[in-house]
């Protein structure tokens, strides 16, 4: 797990997304696999997560606190709450990730077994923070859309606080490479006064589960006022109160 704090950055980097669109007050921002990079501070740049973000990579099995993770339907609800079962082998068998080796999966152990697919896959993989965040994105990898030519499976729903936004395909249009390997990198960025609470995908097949791989999840991170500037502000009420009684009572001289 990796913490990355310091001022938001929120520009979008032009020409490596899909135009972003609003959806239930949430703007959908959507990078083509290319903008993958081993120099992983320049891709957390062109991704707009390299500042005033909290980075969960997966590395060491400790998820971000506040952070929770549910897999549901086909399974047992599973909700893994401060660590993963186990740090996934996918990498070792030619599945790539967004950063580093291992990742999260939608199998309620988190590992291939003997690098083939197991059985138990969730149809639904949420991902909640209840504090709420202004900004989550994740990497997504091994969606066997529809539109695969390999091992067309299904397409995927993003449902973001218990809304349905549609399909990642369709949402992503062009900027989607379905099949095996990385597909999309997607950052949510909530409008005014609205938060983000939750993020699931979900599998639209009702034969054979799709076996969906997440990495590089980024929260926005709230910034705690400095102690001074909570006293100026402190001091400045107080002056203005007094200002303001001063006039009341000049006004009654």
């Amino acid at each position: 797990m990796r913490r990355l704090t310091g001022l938001v950055l929120m520009g979008m980097i032009g020409g490596f997304l899909a135009a972003p669109a609003a959806h239930a007050g949430m703007i959908l921002n959507f990078f083509p696999a290319s903008v993958y990079s081993s120099n992983t501070p320049a891709m957390y740049s062109t991704l707009g997560i390299s500042g005033g973000y909290m980075v969960d990579n997966f590395e060491s099995g400790t998820l971000l606190p506040g952070l929770n993770i549910t897999l549901a339907g086909g399974v047992p609800t599973t909700t893994w709450t401060s660590s993963l079962p186990n740090l996934s082998n996918g990498f070792d068998c030619g599945i790539p990730t967004w950063d580093g080796t291992h990742a999260v999966s939608n199998s309620v152990n988190n590992m291939l077994n003997s690098c083939q697919v197991p059985s138990g896959l969730a149809n639904t993989t949420t991902f909640t923070y209840a504090a709420g965040t202004t900004s989550f994105g994740i990497g997504l990898i091994n969606f066997q859309s529809l539109s695969s030519t390999l091992y067309p499976l299904s397409d995927h729903e993003l449902i973001v606080n218990g809304t349905d936004l549609g399909t990642l395909e369709s949402l992503a249009g062009a900027t989607w490479t379905p099949g095996q390997g990385r597909n999309a990198y997607l950052r949510i960025d909530a409008t005014a006064g609205t938060f983000i609470n939750s993020v699931a995908f979900r599998n639209l097949s009702t034969g054979e589960a799709d076996y969906l791989v997440f990495d590089t999840l980024a929260l926005a991170a709230f910034e705690e006022p400095e102690p001074a500037t909570g006293w100026l502000l402190l001091l400045g009420t107080v002056a203005l109160a007094w200002h303001f009684r001063r006039v009341r009572q000049a006004s009654k001289a």
